[in-house]
């Protein structure tokens, strides 16, 4: 393959050398699966990567080097400081171009924000508590780590570059902190738009509905994601008995992990929606219950962005992504997908899919899915990824002396 038909390698650039730095290298998680992707561009393209972390998962590559940043678990208080420690050390012996961080660590030259400010999230995942207790949660040992973890990333020359998932992160960031403007862009996700595509609609989504016993015409809704309680599943079961279809009674798939699943099982319980709600646990090949699925709900109480979203309208499905998701930026008023106002309004959620399922429109709507996704797709995104890598490399090299050029 020659270097015009890999993405993100330049004939006549040089290959560059990165450190990446997350606290574990997994193919589960959203940040997660965010930089598996983002690691397997680069190497594709000739790049030299460092990846730090504290656990991995197998992927053997002569261009990757892995270092471990042991982690202290106990007490909590000690896991972000002994993680940025581990991770300084590992720098200090590394000679690499650019450092792009994912974690709270304060060295590296890029920041991807996949979490948003800590002070904003709490306020958002946690509406029904007093502020005083929200301060209080803010004066613990750990969240005081996290604080002034953040703080420092985000002052003035700290970074050179602060890239935010969604825009909604940008304007937290830089209300909250003195961190130059011109070095804060957002840069949203893309998807892998050959992964996710309506083709295997009536492939695999034909195979996964009689492997679960779900007829072809049942209407079914999905929603993907661990923490059910941020993730809004409980407004979520709470409306399906309120969702009406011409065509037959809803069912709902929910995709992932969470600690206290039995409270889920017996509200669907007490709803009478048992047979309707399938609790599938964690799902590795997610590509197959999207394929099965006819309507994308994500009544998120806070996500960064949440590319379980940009899977879904890539997928075909029509999607209703919360307002407080940073994926519902791209929605563009098109018949594809909606913004659910008030993720926790059971009543909305109920009206929005029931207006979603309804058969006369759901080929438009699964087309203007497909046709939104379109614009944002993997091998853009790591373009514009790839060129702030450049743009951030010519400033340091612009800055060497004279002596260290020569060095």
């Amino acid at each position: 393959m020659s270097t015009e038909q890999i993405p993100g390698a330049v004939a006549g650039e040089r290959p560059l050398r990165v450190a990446l730095t997350h606290t574990r290298l997994s193919y589960t998680g959203g940040i997660e699966k965010y930089i598996w992707s983002l690691l397997e561009r680069l190497l594709a393209a000739g790049h030299e990567v460092h990846y730090i972390a504290d656990r991995f998962e197998p992927l053997d590559h002569p261009g990757l080097t892995l270092h471990r940043a042991r982690m202290q678990r106990f007490p909590k208080l000690a896991r972000v400081r002994s993680f940025n420690r581990m991770v300084n050390r590992v720098l200090d012996g590394l000679d690499v171009d650019l450092v792009h961080g994912f974690s709270k660590t304060d060295r590296q030259d890029i920041y991807t924000d996949g979490s948003g400010t800590l002070i904003e999230y709490l306020e958002a995942t946690e509406p029904e508590l007093p502020g005083w207790r929200r301060r209080a949660m803010l004066r613990s040992p750990h969240r005081r780590a996290i604080l002034a973890m953040e703080s420092a990333r985000f002052q003035r020359g700290a970074c050179r570059k602060v890239i935010p998932m969604a825009e909604f992160v940008r304007r937290q960031i830089l209300a909250r902190y003195p961190i130059e403007p011109e070095r804060v862009e957002t840069v949203h996700n893309g998807v892998e738009l050959e992964v996710f595509h309506p083709r295997w609609r009536e492939t695999v989504g034909a195979k996964f509905r009689e492997e679960h016993r779900i007829g072809p015409e049942t209407p079914v809704l999905l929603n993907v994601g661990n923490d059910w309680r941020r993730k809004g599943v409980g407004p979520l079961i709470e409306a399906i008995p309120r969702i009406e279809s011409p065509v037959a009674p809803p069912v709902l798939l929910i995709a992932g992990h969470d600690n206290h699943p039995e409270r889920y099982h017996a509200r669907a319980a007490e709803l009478g929606v048992s047979e309707r709600v399938r609790f599938l646990g964690p799902v590795r090949e997610i590509r197959d219950v999207f394929a099965a699925a006819d309507l994308f709900v994500f009544p998120t109480r806070y996500d960064v962005f949440g590319n379980v979203g940009l899977e879904a309208l890539a997928s075909g499905v029509p999607s209703l992504l919360s307002s407080l998701a940073g994926v519902s930026e791209v929605l563009d008023g098109t018949a594809g997908g909606a913004a659910i106002e008030d993720p926790s309004d059971v009543g909305e959620i109920a009206a929005r899919s029931t207006e979603f399922l309804q058969p006369e429109r759901l080929a438009e709507r699964r087309a203007a899915a497909r046709t939104l996704a379109e614009r944002y797709s993997w091998d853009a995104h790591f373009e514009r990824i790839l060129a702030i890598y450049r743009e951030v490399v010519a400033e340091k090299e612009a800055e060497r002396t004279p002596e260290e050029v020569g060095s």
